[in-house]
């Protein structure tokens, strides 16, 4: 009897998903699709620490099924040891009301709600937009491929005067992949304009330095501690670069195969002290998917022995690598 496995996504994404699922994980055939949800079948069995079959996955786990209301969503679940409840909206911009299943179900299962600790059995009740649609049942076994956060959302405090999304960006990846950055620590970021990856580092106590021909936003130009280099990276020269640099930020509106060789470019008087890099690859087309396990190479060959791919919620078409 054939068993199943889900993956939540991006809405949009659902094509590029289920391209690199089959790609690496050629056993799942594609079963059913709905906006930010995809599920595959497969004959073999699937337990609930089923590894995610795709970076661009938020969720992945195995799949128990549709649920008519939150007292379905709580029968089904009840008998099933689970220890944490994840209550989330398929299309995270699409407004739901996810209070009722929160609490009808967590009520119902005797499991608590919020972030999941390692090795806690975890169901994912995904909420759809259309109150006339099921929510999806899910299970998953919490641990270092699987987000700790409801749908994958990886939390960031953005403030106000962010001038753009790469603040929200930077901060994903800290959280997600629990880096230790910290004050009095310098970053390199290629690929700046307007700023906001710098602000939030520099908030943070660290000393940036960020290279770009565009403008800084004038918050971030405010800044002590954010330095900007406006040239082309292709321009940037050794000697140019801080005397030292712990992180390096990569966010270049390139291809990734065009901005991974000017990373190379610049890495060898980086490599001593560098502790890791958080690099944005674009997804501009069906081919770079294709790709990526390339590119995972290629950043091996720069000199990390740790690499992570993600797709976090301040993504797009794009993509989170972080090296350590």
């Amino acid at each position: 009897m054939a068993q199943f496995t889900f993956a939540t996504c991006l809405p949009g994404l659902e094509p590029a998903l289920k391209q690199e699922v089959v790609r690496a994980r050629p056993e799942l055939r594609f079963a059913y699709s709905r906006p930010g949800l995809v599920t595959f079948k497969s004959d073999a069995p699937i337990s609930d620490d089923d590894a995610p079959g795709s970076p661009l996955a938020r969720v992945w786990g195995q799949s128990i099924g549709p649920a008519r209301s939150p007292g379905d969503a709580g029968h089904q679940l009840n008998m099933r040891g689970v220890e944490r409840i994840h209550v989330f909206a398929r299309s995270p911009d699409e407004p739901v009301d996810l209070e009722v299943w929160q609490n009808a179900t967590a009520a119902s299962v005797g499991a608590p709600t919020g972030p999941s600790m390692t090795g806690e059995l975890v169901a994912d009740v995904i909420v759809s937009p259309d109150e006339r649609e099921p929510a999806w049942l899910g299970l998953h076994r919490a641990d270092a491929e699987h987000a700790r956060w409801p749908g994958g959302l990886v939390p960031a405090d953005v403030p106000a005067d962010a001038p753009s999304r790469a603040y929200a960006k930077i901060e994903e990846a800290i959280a997600w992949a629990e880096l230790p950055v910290a004050a009095g620590q310098v970053a390199l970021e290629i690929g700046c304009a307007p700023g906001g990856a710098m602000l939030a580092l520099a908030r943070r106590g660290l000393d940036v330095w960020g290279v770009d021909t565009g403008e800084l936003a004038p918050v971030v130009r405010a800044e002590s501690r954010a330095h900007h280099l406006q040239m082309k990276v292709g321009a940037l020269r050794w000697e140019e670069l801080p005397p030292r640099v712990d992180w390096l930020l990569v966010d270049v509106n390139l291809a990734p195969q065009v901005a991974l060789h000017e990373v190379a470019r610049l890495m060898p008087p980086l490599r001593e002290r560098l502790r890791g890099a958080v690099i944005t690859l674009k997804l501009n087309d069906d081919a770079v998917i294709a790709e990526l396990p390339k590119l995972v190479e290629r950043i091996h060959a720069l000199g990390f022995a740790d690499v992570r791919l993600r797709h976090l919620p301040s993504n797009r078409r794009e993509i989170c690598a972080v090296a350590r």
